[in-house]
């Protein structure tokens, strides 16, 4: 696709005989911008500007000032050092060649100038020059990139790696090279998961992905790798091109926002949406496993008269003593969870439910009726415990904690500080 006469290269000529700069013109007019000068401080004054030449093609004779002492302040400035020249001159002798590269000089051309000489002269200049410039910007990037860069062959050896890579992992170059990149596996990562990655590779020539990996002393991270591939003009892989980077600090950042949102605020115990999603496994597990599953509702007696005589802050405190209490009550398996204001629930498995359910309610009532310090005041509560129990008072979750408040509910309707089972009538213990 043909680029907008802005987007063209710009070409600076310069000669003092008009009739060649009008070859020159001709010749090049067609696919690139041009400047014209007829002599040395015109040149350098164009060469000097913001929108500088791509490329400078220079008489080499030329009356006051030659190409040769153009060339030379070309090259002692800054910011025209690095413009690419092609001397255009009637002096083929080598000694001539020779002053003007060793000032820099990229290329000859010899008058009078053959045009399609000139044209491919000039195309292959730019064209080196835009790779020189595209390999330069590479090499920046892959040294000073802040991610661990890794270049591996085609059988996947290590031949280079960026100073990122080895302050990420702790090996040098010289450590890794020629070595398999699993050496810096884990072991966390299965061989299926191995195997898609490298199937994406082949079908796709890319992969995205977080890996889990170990570093030179031991210690294990997470990280954000991209693989690309290169392949020669056969289809074949040369190189694979690995960039990653370390995404622990977003790991925990994410787990604390996911702690947050599936845990209570003030007892740092599981909330409703945890509590859900947990019975829901819990109630799949069990119907696998045909076990057994009690749901316990935990409420304490005469809280809101705590709350309001003493404030929400002794009111809080008794909260945070109230989950302890229950934590230490049940069984590390079980789960407790608090629904909201002074509403607790514990979630137990497993064979004879009825009579394990029974024990822990017991722990729970001697526990949480025991006298509570906070801030200075001994506070009493005693709680009322409701329990369903799966598979024989519900088969949902949704039925599971209805039937458990309810039973809850006649706890303290018939005098508070019991337990009772949803199925036992009028019944508490």
């Amino acid at each position: 696709m043909p680029l907008n006469h802005a987007d063209r290269p710009l070409i600076l000529l310069v000669d003092d005989m008009p009739s060649n700069l009008h070859l020159l013109v001709a010749a090049l007019k067609d696919d690139y911008r041009l400047k014209t000068a007829v002599n040395g401080a015109a040149a350098l004054e164009l060469a000097a500007r913001e929108d500088r030449p791509d490329l400078i093609l220079l008489d080499m004779m030329m009356p006051g000032m030659s190409g040769i002492d153009v060339l030379k302040e070309l090259r002692q400035q800054p910011e025209t050092a690095s413009i690419p020249v092609i001397f255009v001159t009637a002096d083929t002798s080598e000694q001539s060649q020779l002053d003007g590269l060793e000032l820099g000089a990229d290329d000859y051309l010899t008058k009078p100038v053959v045009t399609a000489v000139l044209q491919v002269r000039v195309r292959n200049l730019l064209q080196r020059k835009r790779i020189e410039r595209e390999l330069r910007l590479a090499s920046h990037v892959f040294n000073y990139s802040g991610e661990a860069i890794m270049i591996t062959d085609r059988d996947n050896r290590i031949i280079d790696v960026n100073p990122a890579f080895s302050r990420l992992t702790g090996y040098s170059l010289d450590e890794v090279r020629g070595a398999n990149p699993r050496l810096l596996s884990s072991g966390r990562t299965a061989p299926e998961e191995y195997q898609a990655i490298w199937q994406s590779i082949r079908e796709h020539d890319f992969w995205q992905g977080e890996l889990w990996d170990r570093r030179r002393d031991g210690s294990v991270y997470p990280k954000l790798l991209t693989i690309s591939v290169v392949r020669n003009q056969r289809g074949e892989i040369d190189f694979h091109i690995g960039s990653f980077t370390d995404i622990t600090r977003q790991k925990n950042v994410e787990a604390e926002i996911r702690h947050i949102a599936n845990h209570d605020h003030l007892t740092g115990l599981p909330n409703r949406m945890y509590l859900q999603a947990a019975l829901e496994q819990t109630l799949a597990m069990a119907r696998r496993d045909k076990s057994e599953v009690a749901v316990m509702f935990v409420d304490l007696d005469r809280f809101k008269s705590i709350n309001d005589t003493y404030g929400h802050a002794v009111g809080d405190g008794l909260l945070i003593q109230v989950a302890d209490r229950l934590k230490e009550s049940v069984r590390e398996s079980d789960l407790v969870a608090r629904l909201g204001g002074d509403e607790f629930v514990v979630v137990a498995t497993g064979q004879d439910i009825r009579n394990g359910a029974a024990t822990v309610a017991m722990k729970i009532l001697s526990s949480l009726s025991t006298p509570y310090g906070v801030d200075g005041q001994t506070l009493h509560s005693t709680p009322s415990v409701g329990i369903s129990l799966y598979p024989e008072d519900g088969a949902t979750v949704e039925a599971l904690m209805k039937h458990a408040d309810q039973a809850m509910y006649r706890v303290k309707q018939a005098g508070r500080g019991h337990f009772r089972f949803y199925g036992d009538g009028g019944q508490t213990v």
